[in-house]
């Protein structure tokens, strides 16, 4: 399941591409992932119907509520999991799910306490994608066709 965050506590800035955006480019993603793994993950917005800032675990106690009797475990970022003991009630958080990091290839950010994998992927961040933007170089090469589609049609991140 992916989810793409409301309004995040951490991030210094304000998301450039709304809620509704990301919701989209998620599904938009997904449309470029070969049918065997598309009919795996799913898309949730739960958090981007939420008013104010999001919170994980309030996200994990929904999903619990009508999935009793599941596992979770929350899959996030090297950079998110360099971060998490900032997060809103960490240690509850830490009770109700597994936490496995994902690191880039790459990655230079230290070990978290976590679980991590590595996987094959690009060793680029939505950062380095924001200023590759906002610098008018071409990402072709670094995003799925079907989200660029959708950034440009939408004139996200100072494209055209």
């Amino acid at each position: 399941m992916v989810i793409p965050s409301g309004e995040p506590r951490l991030r210094v800035s304000k998301p450039e591409a709304s809620g509704n955006d990301r919701l989209e480019m998620c599904v938009s993603a997904l449309e470029d992932l070969p049918d065997d793994i598309q009919g795996k993950v799913v898309v949730n917005d739960l958090e981007i119907r939420r008013k104010g800032p999001t919170y994980a675990i309030e996200t994990l106690n929904q999903l619990r509520a009508f999935n009793t009797r599941d596992t979770f475990t929350l899959i996030l970022g090297s950079d998110a999991a360099a971060k998490f003991n900032q997060w809103y009630r960490a240690d509850a958080i830490r009770k109700i799910a597994n936490i496995l990091v994902v690191t880039r290839p790459g990655s230079t950010d230290a070990k978290t306490e976590f679980e991590e994998v590595s996987i094959k992927a690009l060793d680029i961040s939505a950062t380095q994608i924001r200023e590759a933007f906002a610098n008018k170089k071409s990402v072709a090469e670094i995003i799925s066709p079907t989200v660029l589609t959708y950034i440009k049609e939408h004139k996200l991140y100072g494209s055209k």
